[in-house]
């Protein structure tokens, strides 16, 4: 999804196609199928003036909409923005997902540091993360597990892109 028109960005170009295809490739790597929709701009109730950020329900609402207007009962939705996103009560948010639903949120805005591909690198496993989300996994002890909560971007760094045993084990659980 896209920001509104003169809103800020915390990325100088957000993310090239090329970008976006590696994400969406280490993503599909872990199993998922994945495919890539247009961009959208955010909901206008979502951005905040004072604060300079987006709210994420309001854009989590909004992709449920998208989402349920496919009609497909099955498909999770997660949305990548280069906006920065808050939810009350916090500074920010790097992601936000339904537990158990079918969608979540990643803002690579928090995730940038110059380098474009620990950036694509971050991206694909917050999203693994959220998703993981999505399909009913809580948080992980494991620091090499992607649902480990990220509290850094060394802690994004250091966790892998991957689902760990335990993690695998309650999905698969979950599938059947």
């Amino acid at each position: 999804m896209r920001r509104l028109n003169g809103q800020p960005s915390a990325l100088p170009f957000a993310f090239s196609r090329s970008e976006l295809d590696a994400i969406a490739d280490g993503i599909g790597a872990a199993g998922f199928e994945v495919r890539l929709l247009p961009a959208e701009t955010l909901p206008p109730g979502s951005f905040h003036p004072t604060r300079r950020q987006y709210q994420s329900t309001p854009i989590l609402h909004h992709a449920r909409k998208v989402l349920d207007g496919a009609g497909d009962l099955m498909a999770k939705l997660l949305v990548l923005t280069d906006a920065d996103i808050y939810e009350p009560g916090l500074t920010f948010t790097g992601g936000l997902a339904e537990l158990g639903g079918k969608t979540a949120l990643v803002s690579l805005a928090r995730l940038q540091s110059g380098d474009r591909t620990k950036l694509v690198s971050r991206a694909v496993k917050e999203g693994l993360h959220e998703l993981g989300h999505v399909l009913g996994l809580e948080h992980c002890r494991d620091q090499k597990c992607v649902m480990f909560l990220s509290r850094s971007l060394a802690d994004s760094d250091v966790k892998g892109s991957a689902f760990c045993d335990k993690c695998r084990a309650v999905l698969g659980r979950a599938a059947r």
